[in-house]
């Protein structure tokens, strides 16, 4: 071979091998570059920081509305870490001073907890964008503000078809607490679930809030001749004080702890709110905080009613599990004309045959159905209540 030509497979085999190690070492960057990319994408980002304070217009160790929903966050903040505390006793001249007091203490997002602060919520968060808002017993939310409301009648109307299938007389008692949402319409469930059992039966509606008010009103009922009381107060005093007496009731709060300690309690009915809490913590921690207007019904699991108790005739658990189903599922409608026309306690129509009421219209009811007698309000002045001093509790 000549030089010429070895000197030329010389310069060939020269740049083979150049090539070679180019590309090995190409394709040992990419190896590191894809390892590196990889390692870089299994790196968690870090959650966003929300602290969230409920505001209570009762006081949250006392058995009622504010406690239950007070051990509802409790559960809701134990499932997901979040940090959350509350300023209990509220007024609605207060409310603005307590999420001041809040926002202070390092809250991000309130939680209305009553239904006297729907009006002055909507306001207050309007002059706090800084803030998020869930309006508890709003319909309508804004661009911070969730709307939450309950149909609290689905239960109610369980609870009259049950207080019905228990009466003796026909005349069934209902204590009201106008300081709940819906606390009319809820009243006009009761009685249309009673008329379904006994359409002639009378049902007695006297208003309470306080324990002795709520006391007067029971009496006032028993009174009346009612054998059985129907509850929707935001104390759970009336469960204790119908017991004391010996008389078949039917309570608005959860009873799932205590209910073996109450002989005549037919069933209870209440609102299951820590699952939508644990939903609402979860989306604040990844920064999907988003506006809405929630409507908690049977269907989603926050309307809830309990099985047949100790106080009640037996099969009740029979029609309980008829009727549910349908109403979770919006095939029974309650205030509607399907069984002929839908009248207040004048006589006027207010839903003619084969119709129904607006969500609107249900929402806003200010008058009661044929059957139900008015006996009064028992509330009183109540002067004597100390100053707040916005202590914030965990």
């Amino acid at each position: 071979m000549s030089l010429k030509a070895l000197k030329w497979l010389k310069r060939i085999a020269f740049i083979l091998a150049l090539c070679t190690l180019l590309c090995l070492t190409g394709c040992g960057g990419g190896e590191e570059e894809a390892s590196s990319s990889s390692d870089s994408s299994q790196i968690e980002e870090p959650g966003v920081y929300h602290k969230v304070g409920f505001i209570f217009s009762g006081k949250a160790d006392i058995a009622g509305f504010a406690s239950e929903i007070n051990g509802q966050r409790i559960l809701a903040s134990n499932r997901t870490s979040m940090d959350t505390c509350y300023i209990e006793n509220v007024t609605i001249s207060e409310f603005e001073t307590a999420v001041k007091k809040l926002a202070e203490a390092g809250c991000t997002d309130i939680v209305s907890c009553s239904a006297i602060f729907t009006n002055v919520a909507r306001v207050i968060a309007g002059k706090y964008m800084n803030l998020n808002f869930i309006n508890y017993g709003a319909t309508s939310g804004s661009a911070n503000c969730i709307a939450y409301t309950e149909h609290t009648f689905q239960g109610a109307y369980v609870a009259g078809i049950a207080a019905g299938y228990n009466s003796t007389v026909r005349k069934i008692g209902v204590v009201v607490d106008s300081d709940l949402i819906y606390d009319t319409a809820v009243a006009n469930a009761i009685a249309l679930g009673v008329q379904r059992v006994f359409k002639t039966a009378t049902v007695y509606v006297g208003e309470g809030h306080y324990n002795n008010e709520i006391k007067d009103a029971i009496d006032a009922l028993r009174g009346y001749g009612c054998d059985v009381i129907v509850t929707y107060t935001a104390s759970a005093y009336a469960a204790d004080y119908c017991q004391s007496l010996g008389v078949k009731f039917i309570s608005n709060h959860d009873h799932s702890s205590n209910y073996e300690s109450y002989s005549n309690m037919i069933m209870y009915y209440y609102s299951k709110r820590d699952s939508y809490l644990v939903a609402k913590f979860k989306q604040m921690q990844l920064d999907q905080w988003q506006p809405e207007n929630y409507v908690g019904t049977m269907g989603n699991g926050v309307i809830t009613v309990s099985h047949e108790l100790k106080g009640s005739k037996a099969d009740l658990q029979k029609i309980i599990d008829a009727i549910t189903p349908k109403l979770s599922t919006g095939e029974a409608y309650i205030f509607d004309g399907k069984r002929g026309e839908l009248m207040d306690n004048t006589g006027i129509v207010k839903c003619f045959q084969n119709e129904e009421l607006s969500l609107s219209e249900i929402y806003n009811m200010e008058w009661y159905v044929m059957g139900i007698t008015k006996i009064g309000s028992f509330r009183k002045p109540f002067y004597n209540e100390p100053p707040n001093n916005f202590e914030i509790k965990e």
